[in-house]
């Protein structure tokens, strides 16, 4: 595929500014419907958005030079779960056979039968990536738990447009499922981020002491995390 080189990109571009309640963070999103979209928490101040700008240009800039390309309706040929360190090859077989999903031992997954709605195959990734996920994000919460004396009530695994992770008064915690594609080292803050907020359920000095206890290169974190998007495949 030609891609349009991130110059042609006009520069600072246009955006479309959203609060949201329940934002914690800056997230920064490129969509087919209104272009570059920045969600902000509700008392994020608007005149740190050009620095915001500036130091997620590279991103921008190729996010949106994709956008200017028109999208082929292509099926993923693998499937990178950058958290668990794991790579899937996926094979498609087209034949009049009722369709299945093959999962393979050595990391393959066949997709069989009639291929041609391309939606369906993608949805029936999807749901195998959230089935992944979900065993991955328990069993990782569950030990960051216990490693951090932080007790929490429930666990919900979510698909989540704006938030990566919230907990609640009553220590109910939800997780993002497309955390399985970031790093490690994101997936893991985010998960001792929501387990301090058990503790103080706030953005406080107190919390964020707290944060620095169990990942003391949280601010580094924070900020990559304004990027995870890229972890993001587009088909997902």
């Amino acid at each position: 595929m030609t891609e349009l080189s991130p110059q042609v990109i006009a520069w600072p571009p246009s955006y479309k500014v959203k609060k949201h309640r329940l934002a914690r963070h800056v997230k920064l999103r490129a969509s087919d419907e209104n272009g570059l979209e920045i969600t902000i928490p509700m008392r994020f101040n608007l005149k740190d958005i050009p620095m915001i700008l500036e130091e997620n240009k590279s991103w921008i800039t190729k996010q949106l030079a994709k956008l200017q390309i028109k999208k082929v309706d292509v099926l993923p040929d693998r499937i990178e779960l950058h958290a668990i360190n794991q790579t899937w090859n996926v094979y498609y077989v087209e034949c009049d056979s009722r369709f299945e999903m093959i999962v393979r031992p050595n990391q393959e997954i066949v997709l069989v039968g009639k291929l041609d709605d391309k939606q369906f195959c993608k949805n029936k990734l999807i749901t195998w990536v959230k089935t992944v996920s979900k065993q991955y994000l328990s069993s990782q919460i569950d030990l960051l738990s216990c490693q951090t004396d932080l007790p929490f009530d429930a666990l919900t695994i979510r698909d989540q447009q704006t938030l990566w992770g919230s907990c609640t008064a009553r220590k109910s915690i939800s997780l993002n499922y497309k955390l399985i594609f970031l790093p490690h080292r994101l997936l893991q803050y985010v998960i001792i981020h929501e387990l301090c907020h058990t503790k103080y359920l706030n953005h406080s000095d107190k919390f964020w002491n707290k944060v620095a206890i169990h990942d003391p290169a949280w601010r580094t974190h924070r900020r990559e995390l304004r990027q995870a998007n890229q972890y993001i495949p587009d088909w997902a």
